[in-house]
């Protein structure tokens, strides 16, 4: 009796192990991993960014690794026994033996993907999709943010630009443009349509100024915008397109930045070390009369230390570069470079390699 009693409560101490053992996997696991996942990824897209800021300062070619799939695949074995024996010519002697074994497995599978070719051309070289863009501000985005760092020219007044060739100041009257702007949105005076498709034509925006009841600082406002822009002061909308000129008295022509050019004018605001500096391993900066606008003189700094409180940090050629964590300006400038990704797509699915994950 008592070698069943023992027998029993062995085997209930060893199901109590593997239950406990089985319960720790799943739900739990799920919670704590999307979070680090997310966390890790939106750092490490930062640092990539900075880099190649870093790096056209330093006139090298830019380069992105993307993240294509993260599988992690979780197994867990268990397993038991237990036994007992009694001699049956020695009624007191009996032998007891008890046994568990876990067996933990973590498989996470990553893939990267290095944009080159095509998709480096679409991603980073070619004019962000100006519908993207301005679908945005219509939907609530800063129009005095995208169109500061996403838009070179509007009617032919040109935005500042940093190119191998020098720093092209921006036009005063693009700068007022824009202010003009914001300050439309801000009193619900701007809105931007679309117009009812029609066979064989591309969808097309119009920009619609004033809404209802209009006060004189509105109007004034309108008035001013139009003046600037050189459009016909009647009319209430105006047809929206992509060009870097003017085109009539109807149209508003907007050309929109790359990638690369908006990583190139953040990079002229790097604070370099004096050594490249002086010995010509790096570009000119930005020149301090330039606009400053959204943009602050300094946004990236460096040192020989590691920064203690950033952003998000770099070591490059034996040097620490970083963005200040009470930077809130760059820190905003820097999320719209993440966006700015997003807004890239043009809803060309490009052809993927298939990963295969093996069951467990």
């Amino acid at each position: 009796m008592l070698l069943r009693n023992s027998i029993c409560i062995m085997t209930t101490g060893v199901m109590l192990i593997l239950l406990a053992g089985c319960a720790a996997i799943g739900p739990p696991r799920m919670k704590k991993d999307r979070i680090n996942y997310n966390l890790s990824l939106a750092d490490s897209w930062k640092r990539q960014i900075l880099l190649n800021i870093i790096k056209i300062r330093y006139v090298e070619p830019i380069f992105f690794l993307d993240v294509g799939e993260i599988v992690t695949a979780y197994s867990m074995e268990t397993g038991g026994n237990v036994g007992a024996s009694r001699s049956i010519f020695d009624s007191g002697s009996s032998l007891f033996s008890m046994g568990a074994a876990v067996k933990y497995t973590d498989r996470p599978t990553t893939t990267y993907r290095p944009l080159t070719g095509l998709p480096f051309f679409r991603g980073v070289m070619s004019p962000m999709p100006l519908r993207n863009v301005l679908m945005s501000i219509e939907s609530g985005a800063s129009a005095e943010f995208f169109l500061t760092l996403g838009v070179r020219s509007i009617n032919g007044l040109c935005n500042e630009m940093l190119t191998s060739n020098g720093y092209r100041v921006a036009d005063p009257r693009f700068v007022r443009v824009v202010k003009l702007l914001a300050k439309l949105q801000a009193l619900n005076a701007l809105h931007i349509v679309r117009e009812p498709l029609q066979p064989h034509r591309p969808p097309l925006l119009r920009l619609i100024f004033g809404g209802s009841g209009d006060d004189a600082v509105t109007a004034a406002y309108v008035t001013e915008l139009k003046e600037l822009l050189r459009l016909d002061a009647r009319p209430k909308s105006y047809r929206l397109g992509f060009g870097s000129i003017y085109a009539d008295d109807h149209s508003i022509m907007l050309q929109t930045y790359s990638l690369a050019q908006v990583l190139a004018t953040v990079s002229g605001r790097v604070n370099m070390p004096a050594e490249d500096l002086i010995s010509h391993r790096v570009v000119a900066a930005t020149p301090a009369t330039a606009n400053k606008g959204l943009f602050k003189s300094v946004m990236v700094h460096s040192a020989k230390d590691k920064p203690e409180d950033s952003f998000a940090s770099i070591q490059y050629r034996d040097s620490w570069f970083w963005i200040d964590d009470h930077d809130l300006l760059t820190k905003k400038v820097f999320s719209f470079l993440m966006l700015a990704f997003t807004l890239m797509d043009k809803g060309q699915q490009e052809s993927q390699l298939q990963l295969t994950i093996p069951t467990q």
